[in-house]
């Protein structure tokens, strides 16, 4: 957690909120800081995304208000923040640390900062809870037992339980896993004229994109170059 390693006066947030989806976002924002800077464009000629420049102008400004604060944490790797990053740390001997999304952080941008972090994009993320999911099925098999719900909500719980996460989340994951042909599911008749789905495993979807059972039984996602050279 950053808390703990600095001692963080201000937080603040950029985003053109104009967008649903990251309206929707603010409440949970809002549990962090009350510091949300809104950089909607609002001009009818111009459609430019002006988040960068806002971004940019505030920074500047902090560095020259606040000569006090010794370091920025900044949340990019959009490689526009070079200059600016170069200025705080070389004029201003300023620590400059950078988080962006992996394989998203521009090189220049990593040569100026004092330190920079990847963290996961969303695919790898997705592929985490794949992982549980798979692996939870594979002991299914392997048990004899199996998960007879056509909303995965056995599932879900059985994620949900062993690895500590929220039922919600695995559910949204499950049901993505599902759509991306990952899972399969297969309706069975049982008695008393009832029919449920059971849910298993698309090894041959899977392993076609790279996503490979390794000896832990663990899936991670390693990127299909044949595929990739047969659509270029």
């Amino acid at each position: 957690m950053l808390a703990e390693k600095f001692d963080i006066r201000e937080m603040l947030f950029f985003a053109d909120f104009s967008n649903p989806g990251m309206r929707a976002e603010i409440p949970r924002i809002r549990e962090v800081t009350n510091l949300i800077i809104e950089t909607q464009n609002t001009s009818p000629r111009y459609k430019k995304d002006f988040t960068d420049f806002i971004m940019l102008d505030n920074i500047y400004q902090k560095a020259f208000s606040s000569p006090e604060v010794d370091t920025f944490i900044i949340f990019t790797g959009d490689g526009h923040f070079s200059s600016v990053v170069r200025f705080l740390t070389q004029s201003c001997r300023k620590k400059v640390y950078v988080y962006a999304v992996k394989d998203g952080l521009s090189g220049m941008l990593k040569s100026v900062c004092t330190k920079a972090y990847e963290t996961p994009s969303e695919q790898d993320i997705d592929v985490t809870y794949y992982s549980m999911i798979a692996k939870k099925l594979k002991e299914a098999d392997t048990t004899g037992k199996r998960f007879p719900d056509p909303s995965f909500s056995a599932v879900v719980a059985a994620v949900s339980d062993h690895y500590g996460i929220d039922r919600e989340t695995v559910k949204e994951k499950a049901n993505k896993m599902a759509h991306a042909g990952y899972l399969t599911v297969t309706a069975n008749k049982l008695s008393h004229n009832k029919r449920v789905s059971t849910v298993a495993l698309n090894e041959k979807k899977l392993a076609a994109d790279g996503i490979k059972l390794i000896e832990d039984q663990a899936y991670f996602f390693i990127p299909n170059r044949s595929a990739e050279k047969q659509s270029n």
